[in-house]
């Protein structure tokens, strides 16, 4: 029971951790772009209160299977060339992400062995061993679920970078892609496909 619960701790840690980055980077993204253009807005919370980055559902779904999504900062965007940059930018952030603890992993930081936690060496080495193999499956999963054209994610960003019109089309066809979504966690096939990926690299 102890190790369920240290290993569900762990995947809600890395979790959390991967939304925060992955939003702050695109909320500091568009700050940077934002104050090169000499434009400056107000808006009712601060970019830093990076709990509002992290999404309960997320969460639920990192644990129970192995796919999280973050909680986007609600920017107003009105020019094509940002929403591109912000969605390439979460792209490169969750890849960037998934390289280094891939890497990690591949190195035996710590004395990790590929996908299999360690056992007797010392609680802290195991969390670190643990926290890199959940940082690598769910950045994986992650990226793989922002593929997903739902207007919030990073894919609805690149897409709305390209054309307003094919934006417009994913948004009116948002119930039908979050079906396709949601069918694609529950028949595990995100969760599938994420091992299988890292299993070949490792």
């Amino acid at each position: 029971m102890e190790e369920i619960l240290l290993e569900a701790a762990i995947c809600v840690a890395a979790a959390s951790l991967l939304m925060v980055v992955h939003e702050l980077s695109k909320a500091l993204a568009y700050m940077a772009i934002q104050r090169r253009e000499g434009t400056r807005r107000k808006y009712s919370h601060s970019v830093w209160e990076v709990y509002r980055y992290l999404d309960p559902v997320g969460i639920l779904l990192s644990v129970t299977s192995s796919v999280a999504f973050s909680k986007p900062f609600m920017f107003r965007i009105q020019k094509k060339r940002t929403n591109l940059i912000l969605g390439i930018t979460g792209f490169l952030v969750l890849l960037l992400c998934f390289g280094g603890s891939v890497f990690a992993i591949h190195c035996h930081v710590l004395g990790v062995q590929g996908m299999t936690a360690l056992s007797g060496q010392g609680l802290g080495r195991k969390c670190i061993a643990l926290l890199l193999q959940y940082l690598a499956i769910l950045s994986l999963g992650m990226l793989i679920a922002n593929l997903f054209p739902v207007s919030t994610f990073d894919m609805g960003l690149v897409i709305a970078g390209i054309s307003s019109q094919k934006y417009l089309n994913i948004i009116k066809m948002d119930g039908v892609i979050k079906i396709i979504f949601i069918l694609a966690i529950l028949l595990n096939l995100i969760h599938y496909g994420s091992y299988k990926v890292i299993h070949l690299l490792l």
